[in-house]
């Protein structure tokens, strides 16, 4: 299996062309390896800009060759060796390094298309080698380059968690290393580097400003209790290793025979000492998608027909049964979009799906609530609550998140069935 993972990547490197690839029975791991020997390093066998479409799935007549979440598996192997979901990309170089997800609804055939790195880009200058490295589309250049008030400003917009604040700041730290070295170099008179001058040119100069800030945005998340149950560990790991460094540093201390040092790491003990014991006190919270009550909306539409489906199993359905069932390719395709569109920037994919896991479990826990009442004679709840305008929650599920679209079905239209009502043009144009 891992040899035919790797003849198939091999082949992708190798085709010069525009090309497609069915991922039937491809496992999460296959995926992985494919994705990493595929695209990890820019492809250096095409003379020109080229893409490369992976069929993923589709309806009842191929369902059974792909696993429901081959497209996840897809997209989170592409993210992490640092491609970027972009939804206008094209077959053209300032494309490369970025992948869209399409549904063929003539066909019902779900695609992720990808439009790799190509060597062949850099033919014309440094410059172009330059921005494949650096890509001034990416969260980290853009938080680089921009100045202390467009970066407090997609802070609000992209950043929701403590620990993506702690990855952005350590992508922070690293610029302010990397662009102090490359000031170093311009004293010496040495010429730059096509990297350097781009990073130098996509320094705002403003990082120091932007390090304190997010250091301080960093602290009201600990202050305020605004911490997930696994940031919570987090942080009191964190602080136990502080308190270990600093009671070695007092034996040293001790033991050099300097007392006024020893005295100083001893205050600086009592302080760690107290915000662990803060930390230990935090009631965790339950982080939701930006979109979250839409997304439960949306599934407890698609739970009905997913039950209806099962139901096709063990005996025969009714026409209307199959025209109702024509539904659920659309609101699959809406739920997965809305999901992407509250990913935040700089979430692992681990604490993305965990948020997405919470909402569809608080579809199902409402889904069989109703059930059960309406086996009862009594009415059930239907669809999701109205959120309250917050996107994390410390209760029940279901009691915060945005709303973006009414709370009734939304009519199908060939955009999908909720998320052209939920967004319109905004989302574009973010």
């Amino acid at each position: 299996m891992a040899d035919e993972t790797h003849g198939l990547a091999g082949e992708i490197r190798a085709s010069i062309v525009s090309d497609q690839f069915d991922l039937s029975g491809y496992t999460e791991a296959r995926v992985k390896d494919l994705v990493v020997a595929a695209f990890s390093t820019p492809l250096t066998a095409p003379k020109e800009m080229v893409r490369f479409t992976f069929l993923v799935g589709g309806g009842k007549l191929v369902r059974a060759r792909y696993d429901e979440d081959l497209p996840k598996w897809v997209a989170a192997a592409l993210r992490a060796i640092g491609y970027a979901e972009d939804r206008s990309a094209a077959e053209t170089f300032d494309s490369q390094g970025t992948f869209k997800q399409q549904h063929d609804t003539g066909q019902n055939l779900k695609y992720v298309i990808i439009y790799p790195r190509v060597a062949c880009s850099t033919s014309t200058s440094g410059k172009d080698e330059a921005v494949i490295l650096v890509d001034p589309k990416s969260p980290q250049y853009i938080m680089c380059a921009a100045d202390l008030e467009a970066f407090k400003t997609k802070f609000g917009q992209k950043i929701s968690s403590w620990r993506q604040s702690k990855r952005l700041l350590k992508i922070l730290q690293d610029n302010n290393e990397q662009v102090r070295a490359i000031e170093a170099k311009l004293c010496t008179g040495a010429p730059l580097t096509p990297l350097e001058q781009c990073v130098y040119d996509g320094n705002s100069g403003a990082n120091e400003e932007k390090i304190a800030w997010l250091q301080g945005e960093i602290r009201k998340y600990v202050d305020e209790g605004r911490l997930t149950a696994s940031e919570k560990l987090e942080l009191q790991a964190s602080l136990e290793a502080s308190l270990k460094t600093v009671d070695e540093k007092i034996a040293e201390a001790i033991a050099a025979d300097k007392p006024k040092k020893a005295e100083k790491l001893q205050e600086m003990k009592v302080e760690a000492l107290a915000r662990k014991a803060a930390a230990e006190k935090i009631n965790p919270i339950q982080l939701r998608l930006r979109y979250g009550d839409e997304v439960v909306r949306l599934r407890l539409l698609l739970l009905p027909l997913i039950e209806l489906e099962k139901k096709g199993r063990s005996m025969s359905l009714t026409m209307d049964d199959l025209t109702i069932l024509r539904d659920k390719p659309d609101i699959e395709e809406d739920i997965v979009k809305l999901e992407t569109a509250s990913r935040g920037w700089f979430e692992e994919e681990e604490d993305f799906q965990a948020r997405c896991a919470f909402e569809a479990n608080t579809a199902r826990i409402r889904f069989e609530g109703k059930n059960k009442k309406g086996a009862n004679g009594k009415s059930g709840t239907g669809a999701a609550s109205k959120g309250s305008g917050a996107t994390w929650s410390t209760v029940a599920a279901g009691t915060g998140g945005k709303k973006v679209a009414s709370s009734g079905p939304t009519k199908k239209t060939s955009e999908g069935i909720g998320f052209a009502a939920a967004f319109g043009a905004s989302l574009n144009s973010d």
